[in-house]
């Protein structure tokens, strides 16, 4: 999902319906393509926290890729976001992904 502009007060509970329609399906692994997100508030941030939380309640993941440098420093100083989860490029993305299929696939 390409997330650009604001993610706030104003934003987020139209976020927050897309984001009910994917978590209504199987979907595993929720991408969030941050490089057009140019601001991001508390209304924003509860949101993405949100669908982090009831991700990986389901046994998923969100991964967000691309941040800009101010709202990676939000992410920074608040800590409600898995930092783990936030990758630079699609690159690092993909090598994360790789890894987590090849360990599926060493288990089986």
């Amino acid at each position: 999902m390409a997330l650009e502009g604001r993610l706030d007060t104003d934003t987020a509970s139209d976020f927050d319906k897309e984001l009910e329609f994917l978590l209504g399906t199987a979907v595993k692994i929720l991408v969030f393509d941050m490089a057009k997100l140019d601001f991001v508030s508390s209304a924003g941030l509860s949101s993405l926290f949100r669908v982090q939380k009831q991700m990986k309640a389901r046994g998923g993941k969100t991964l967000m890729v691309h941040l800009q440098p101010q709202v990676k420093k939000v992410f920074d100083i608040v800590k409600t976001v898995d930092l783990e989860t936030v990758f630079r490029n699609l690159q690092e993305l993909d090598e994360y992904l790789d890894a987590i299929q090849n360990k599926s696939s060493d288990e089986a």
